[in-house]
């Protein structure tokens, strides 16, 4: 899934990584995310992650080893999404961009759903 701005409105400037591109990860339940996640991306973020929370199982893994940005909104969807989560289920973010772990301990401290794995 990309996603580029200005579409259906008034014409932007695109910033020049302003694309998300969603994956499946082969072998386990989880997406990777190659790109950068904000206000352009923001509705292809929440979309994967209301997709990732369809699947039952305990352990759902994010590839963010391929993201570039992550704004504050894009970690309050995940940390929304995180709290939704039933009882003995969490997300495990594999190398996140490193502001991602210090906005979480910043505004959600102790999220117990979030496991961030270097």
């Amino acid at each position: 899934m990309d996603v580029v701005p200005g579409e259906g409105g008034p014409p932007v400037a695109p910033p020049r990584d302003a694309v998300l591109q969603i994956d499946p990860l082969p072998g386990s339940s989880g997406l990777g995310a190659t790109g950068e996640i904000s206000m352009n991306t923001r509705s292809v973020w929440q979309q994967a992650l209301n997709q990732l929370v369809e699947r039952r199982t305990d352990v759902l893994h994010v590839d963010m080893s391929r993201v570039r940005f992550v704004d504050v909104a894009g970690v309050t969807d995940l940390a929304v999404t995180a709290q939704r989560l039933p009882e003995g289920q969490r997300i495990v973010l594999h190398r996140p961009p490193p502001q991602l772990p210090r906005i979480l301990e910043l505004f959600w401290p102790g999220i117990a759903a979030i496991e961030v794995a270097a």
